[in-house]
């Protein structure tokens, strides 16, 4: 018998469960399936993989999901739907909602409802697109219940990876992650094999992301991303990338978050963040020590680097905790660890203090060759004495450093120049050598109490008052 007769049973029943869509909504191809919703009272699972399984069987084509409920069961293995290759999953706005079933019982093993490819076999070419989807993370418990996620996990699968993938213009609410891509995580990110076999081309953009229980947006082990025009509100954390990738834009994206916001983590490199607007949620814990740009490491036994990353246009703000921090750097205990380096930062506002010192294991921390400049700085600049922590080749240029006293230099090697300071001024600390401090304009003297500054063209302007203060 024919392949295409073979295949004939299966496609008549797919098309009378779903039925097909009129020529003008159909793929590329000519293949597309509506799908209409079930409604709250009977589960969605079966005829909207029924739906996938046809497209991709035909090499690709839209499953077009009618407005309505589409409720999701927990199954037994780690999802409850696989999108595969090819497909698009395309819903009519809001008013087309997916969701795990709130009466799920809790599980502590991770889930999926809504997979891209399996643990073992990749996905590519996907886009999922305007559509509400609800995770129900926070209110069923146990282990973390997913987004539009990706994980190549079984060992055969290591090389392998899901390029390709857009997720845009959707509603996703109360998942541990909106969407992203994963590995096993560790020091296998490293080896040569998986660096050529990286994730690629992931785009998550437009969409409204609330309440998730970890990163917003995940892109590990990624090379070619865009995390874009994103509303990201109540997150633990912002956009991540992390484990060696690369070539990834953070653009344009609101987000409020309860721990940290933009996370560049472990390996990352050839990053740019370029006009987000940053800052807590209005419920944070004044204790909490994350920051609104958060280089870090993973607890990882390694040595790593962080590199080539570009930040510039953000608005970055944290006047609610105690440490106010809107910039930091963090290598973990476990770490061995890591360098961050070739780092350019401008033309941002940072409304909260710039700490360029890791409070946690300042030791096994080197910053180096980095740009700061053309800032605006609602806070201070923090940095650490030399036997403390290792930075070098610092450059503070042009920014306006407007929190009122004393900004104190504590770092050796750094080197300042044309800053404004109009109503403070820079303290050289005794511990502080070899900086250079030039054409800086202060509201009061500088004062050098360290070793080999070398100070020139630094001019003291004092404040004109206000007319409003007459």
């Amino acid at each position: 018998m024919p392949p295409l007769l073979q295949k004939w049973p299966a496609l008549c029943l797919a098309m009378w469960t779903v039925g097909l869509l009129p020529a003008s909504a159909k793929g590329a191809d000519g293949f597309a399936i509506r799908v209409e919703a079930p409604g709250p009272d009977k589960p969605a699972d079966e005829a909207l993989q029924k739906a996938i399984d046809a497209a991709a069987e035909r090499g690709g084509g839209v499953v077009e999901l009618g407005a309505g409920e589409f409720k999701l069961t927990r199954h037994a293995g780690d999802e409850t739907i696989i999108v595969k290759s090819g497909v698009t999953l395309r819903g009519q706005g809001y008013a087309t909602h997916l969701y795990l079933d709130p009466k799920t019982p809790p599980n502590p093993l991770r889930y999926y409802p809504v997979r891209i490819g399996s643990e073992s076999t990749p996905a590519s070419n996907v886009v999922i697109e305007d559509l509400r989807y609800t995770g129900n993370n926070a209110k069923i418990g146990g282990g973390s219940i997913m987004g539009f996620n990706a994980r190549l996990g079984a060992p055969e699968a290591l090389l392998l990876s899901c390029d390709n993938i857009t997720v845009r213009n959707c509603w996703i609410y109360d998942a541990q992650q909106a969407a992203g891509c994963t590995k096993p995580g560790g020091t296998g990110y490293t080896q040569p094999a998986r660096l050529a076999t990286q994730f690629k081309n992931w785009r998550v953009y437009g969409n409204t992301i609330d309440t998730c229980g970890n990163k917003a947006v995940e892109l590990d082990e990624c090379n070619g991303g865009l995390i874009a025009d994103n509303d990201i509100d109540n997150t633990q954390d912002g956009p991540q990338v992390i484990f060696g990738s690369r070539n990834v834009e953070i653009r344009g994206n609101h987000v409020r978050f309860t721990y940290t916001g933009i996370n560049i983590t472990d390996g990352s490199n050839h990053i740019r963040v370029i006009g987000n607007d940053v800052e807590p949620v209005s419920t944070i814990k004044k204790s909490n020590g994350g920051a609104c740009l958060f280089f870090r490491t993973e607890p990882q036994p390694h040595v790593s680097e962080i590199y080539d990353v570009v930040v510039t246009g953000n608005i970055f703000r944290d006047q609610l905790t105690t440490q106010k921090s809107t910039l930091k750097f963090n290598t973990r205990v476990e770490s061995k660890g890591c360098t961050y380096h070739g780092i350019t930062i401008t033309g941002n506002v940072f409304d909260g203090d710039v700490q360029f010192v890791d409070r946690l294991t300042p030791a096994m921390t080197t910053i180096r060759d980095i740009v700061f400049a053309d800032n605006i700085c609602e806070g201070t600049i923090v940095s650490a004495p030399a036997q403390t922590m290792a930075s070098s080749n610092v450059l503070i240029r042009g920014c306006i450093l407007r929190k009122p006293g004393e900004h104190v230099l504590q770092a050796s090697g750094w080197i300042w120049n044309g800053n404004s300071f109009p109503v403070g001024t820079l303290t050289i600390a005794a511990d502080a050598q070899g900086n250079v401090v030039h054409d800086n304009v202060t509201a009061e003297p500088i004062h050098d109490a360290g070793t080999a500054t070398n100070l020139a063209g630094n001019v003291v302007h004092a404040p004109a008052s206000s007319p409003h203060e007459h």
